[in-house]
């Protein structure tokens, strides 16, 4: 079988994804418009690379045709990240009338629109773990709600599968399953080293939005009272050079509004860390078996101090990040399950149904904002 995927790269997970069909026999072909640049390692058969005006980009228009053309000649399968190979969407109607299978993976910003998670989380009484992400997003600039709805729409409308989650789904109303983090477990070096005095890292993507500045807050008041821990805030660092300081480290505190549990926290169970994040376990379905410890604003001090002091208690949870991610993160096995998943009866009942999540009110509030534009 042959797999293509593109085209945009949010936390290696194309490349991973790539690989792991590759271990399972199929032929990948993989097409991306900019590298990401915390994973200088990764390959891909074609890199756009649209922000380089220069003569070579010309040419690789030319070769971004071909790629589409031999896309549609020679793959079974289209795995979309954040939109498909041609402007407004306009390939993948043909891609179904030749009958091609078509997955749409979203993963987070590129759907959420921030009224609309701004709403739900009210609902759910939990606005107030949210407000400082909220506030935090919008000192940025938000992607127009159109083009977000847009992407929702294309994928209800042509995908064969989608895969996402409920703290951005929003706006979705076609039953889901759930977009599960892939790892290459190989990469991991698993290490609980047990010291007296912990290295602690918090290595924010977005300082904003993780809570950082509360999160140093709580160290430097943890300090005073003569706790003894190394703190290390890591900022910038591509991920191969950040892997061996986390197989080094003890605890990990990695977002304080979380509505998931995110790619860095997973490899932080993976390399052997007591992991402290915010989430809504329930809501998100994180298998009841995941051991991160999950955080608040009013809960994080003394959860620190916890795994500072309690070294049985840390090391134990350590130990049970790597089982858990081993479970239910191995790359290879979430690959066979999107395959299987493609099959004739192969979902018997979806992770998450919209209807069932999103009230009448997000959606009547939804669909009068988008009737507006």
């Amino acid at each position: 079988m042959r797999i293509f995927l593109g085209i945009n790269e949010v936390a290696n997970i194309t490349n991973i994804y790539a690989k792991a069909f590759r271990a399972l026999g199929h032929d990948s072909l993989t097409a991306i418009i900019q590298p990401n640049p915390f994973y200088p390692d990764s390959k891909y058969d074609f890199v756009f690379k649209p922000s380089e005006h220069n003569l070579a980009y010309h040419f690789r228009y030319l070769r971004w045709a071909w790629l589409f053309t031999k896309a549609i000649i020679n793959c079974d399968i289209f795995i979309f990240t954040y939109g498909s190979m041609l402007p407004n969407w306009a390939d993948v109607f043909y891609l179904k009338q030749l009958g091609k299978k078509l997955i749409f993976v979203f993963w987070g910003s590129e759907i959420r629109y921030m009224d609309f998670f701004e709403a739900q989380m009210k609902e759910l009484g939990v606005l107030d773990e949210y407000e400082p992400f909220i506030r935090g997003i919008r000192q940025q600039k938000e992607e127009l709600l159109l083009s977000k709805w847009k992407r929702v729409y294309m994928a209800e409308k042509f995908g064969d599968l989608i895969l996402s989650q409920p703290g951005y789904g929003q706006m979705q109303t076609r039953p889901y399953m759930r977009a599960n983090i892939p790892l290459e477990l190989e990469r991991y070096r698993h290490i609980v080293p047990r010291r007296e005095r912990p290295v602690i890292i918090h290595a924010p993507s977005n300082p904003l939005t993780k809570g950082s500045d509360y999160i140093q807050e709580v160290m430097d008041e943890l300090y005073k009272e003569g706790l003894d821990f190394e703190f290390q805030l890591i900022q910038n660092l591509p991920n191969n050079e950040l892997l061996p300081i986390l197989s080094n480290a003890d605890i990990v505190i990695d977002e304080l509004y979380g509505d998931t549990i995110g790619m860095f926290s997973h490899e932080a169970m993976a390399t052997g860390n007591l992991v402290l994040t915010h989430y809504p376990a329930t809501f998100a379905k994180i298998p009841p078996d995941c051991p991160a410890v999950n955080i608040t604003r009013e809960n994080l001090r003394e959860q620190v101090r916890r795994a500072i002091v309690d070294i049985h208690w840390r090391s134990e949870l350590s130990y049970r990040g790597r089982l858990f991610v081993e479970k239910h993160c191995n790359y290879i096995d979430i690959a066979k399950q999107m395959l299987d998943w493609l099959q004739p009866g192969g979902i018997s009942q979806y992770d998450f149904v919209p209807e069932e999540i999103n009230s009448p009110n997000l959606r009547q509030l939804i669909n009068n904002k988008i009737n507006s534009k």
